[in-house]
């Protein structure tokens, strides 16, 4: 009986122990923030505070209990001028910015917070590589990474590049615990969505309203070889993109190409400002109700920009196509 007493015993202080080494905190050291100062936690995937931290003596803590193993957040001071991306796990983590700016701030303590610099190597020199090199490195990464939420979250940006049954195929390499993260979520409400039309089928119809209150139908708009174009004001890739497609437009444009662009954005002013500012000529929609508005729902649009190349027959030939390869597909489907 003694015996079995002390393995209980032991059991219980083993599994109180693990049970305290995966709760999570964030202690951290700062430089230059006043007394008094709060810091917050942003939700990065499904928006709102986590919690916030007091500094006192350029020190704070965080002891917040995580609605997942695993998240992706922002740092930030109240008024934004300070801020750092995180990546959270379930265990203790340390920030220390106490001589650094709070951006380039040092974290240990998580697995994906780990693979950051890895993360950005992937896409070093961006629009210098082929699209092949480009998702050689992102299959790598993934395969070498599945238990990181950042190798989840890299995937679901890809997912509507690589189509449904590729990215099944990558997200069953994941961990339940992973798969059941907000990322996980959304990638099963994408691979779940029967409506998003695949290459060599006809495009799903749709209507929304242009920039001038007007309601249009997709179907009205197409005919000749039309890219429809996926993007956002508050979105720095969608511009740069929108600058090469100027000169698609004004080159490709008497030969029958038409653009349409449907906007994720939420405020109308921010929208049309853009449209106006960088005089983009072409075919403008949106219901101004960001990823949840029906069209990026029913086309499954995870990242911004993002695009579908259609031909005259209305059949879907291509999927987020960019740079010489874009260009030499619509010169092909105009000849």
């Amino acid at each position: 009986m003694r015996l079995l007493f002390v393995i209980f015993s032991f059991l219980f202080i083993v599994t109180s122990l693990q049970a305290q080494e995966s709760s999570f905190s964030l202690t951290g050291k700062t430089n230059d923030i006043k007394d008094g100062s709060w810091l917050y936690f942003q939700d990065l995937v499904n928006g709102g505070t986590l919690d916030s931290a007091e500094v006192q003596n350029n020190s704070f803590k965080f002891d917040t209990k995580l609605p997942e193993p695993s998240m992706w957040v922002m740092l930030h001071t109240k008024d934004r001028s300070k801020f750092k991306e995180l990546w959270l796990q379930d265990k203790p983590m340390r920030f220390d910015a106490s001589n650094t700016d709070f951006q380039d701030a040092e974290v240990t303590g998580s697995i994906s917070q780990e693979l950051v610099d890895e993360i950005k190597a992937v896409y070093e020199d961006y629009d210098k590589i082929s699209e092949t090199e480009l998702r050689k490195r992102q299959e790598e990464f993934i395969k070498s990474n599945p238990n990181a939420l950042i190798s989840l979250r890299m995937l679901y940006e890809v997912s509507g590049k690589w189509g449904q049954e590729t990215t099944s195929q990558y997200f069953e390499m994941f961990p339940e615990e992973i798969k059941k993260s907000s990322f996980g979520k959304r990638i099963l409400s994408y691979l779940n969505n029967d409506n998003i039309p695949q290459i060599g089928e006809k495009y799903a119809d749709f209507e929304l309203t242009n920039q001038h209150g007007k309601n249009q139908k997709f179907s009205a708009l197409t005919g000749n070889v039309t890219l429809l174009q996926f993007w956002a004001s508050t979105c720095e890739p969608s511009k740069m993109q929108n600058r090469e497609l100027k000169k698609l437009y004004r080159k490709y444009k008497s030969d029958g190409l038409e653009i349409v662009a449907v906007s994720r954005d939420l405020h109308k002013e921010d929208w049309v400002n853009s449209i106006e500012k960088d005089k983009l000529k072409w075919v403008h929609l949106s219901s101004l109700k960001g990823w949840e508005g029906p069209v990026f729902t029913n086309y499954g649009i995870r990242k911004t920009p993002s695009n579908f190349l259609i031909n005259t027959e209305g059949s879907v030939v291509g999927r987020n196509l960019r740079g010489d390869e874009l260009e030499e597909n619509i010169k092909e489907l105009l000849k």
